[in-house]
């Protein structure tokens, strides 16, 4: 039962964080919303957007499977990132966060046996923009 509730709250924790950056998003306010998100992903997560960013596909893979996320967050973290990377622009910050939601999808599905309508529509769409922009897929 405590777990059952422990999961519960994340779940709800994680739903108003998101909303909140899709509404600062959606407010363009470009400055408090990436300063909210810097802080969500410190609190949550003990690492900042640059640091994410920066490592290359391994090194993110196992950042992630060492710190063990449950499947709630790391769906909240591919969430965030998608989010952020939004609207997709053809240049090397959005390729690179793209690319990572792209692994956490790929960690989801191999070691949570995770997978959603939702991830699987966003992976299609993420394809795409890539296909349509840098040839490869």
């Amino acid at each position: 039962m405590y777990q059952r509730d422990y999961l519960l709250n994340e779940a709800r924790k994680m739903a108003l964080l998101l909303a909140k950056l899709m509404g600062l998003k959606a407010e363009e306010k470009e400055e408090e919303y990436r300063q909210y998100f810097n802080e969500v992903l410190q609190d949550e997560y003990n690492h900042e957007l640059d640091t994410l960013l920066q490592a290359d596909t391994e090194k993110f893979k196992n950042l992630l499977l060492s710190a063990n996320y449950s499947s709630e967050k790391l769906n909240a973290l591919s969430q965030m990132l998608y989010v952020f990377a939004e609207p997709f622009k053809a240049d090397e910050e959005t390729a690179a966060i793209l690319n990572k939601v792209l692994v956490i999808f790929d960690v989801l599905e191999s070691e949570h046996h995770y997978e959603s309508f939702d991830n699987l529509t966003k992976r299609n769409h993420i394809y795409g923009f890539f296909k349509n922009n840098y040839g490869r897929i």
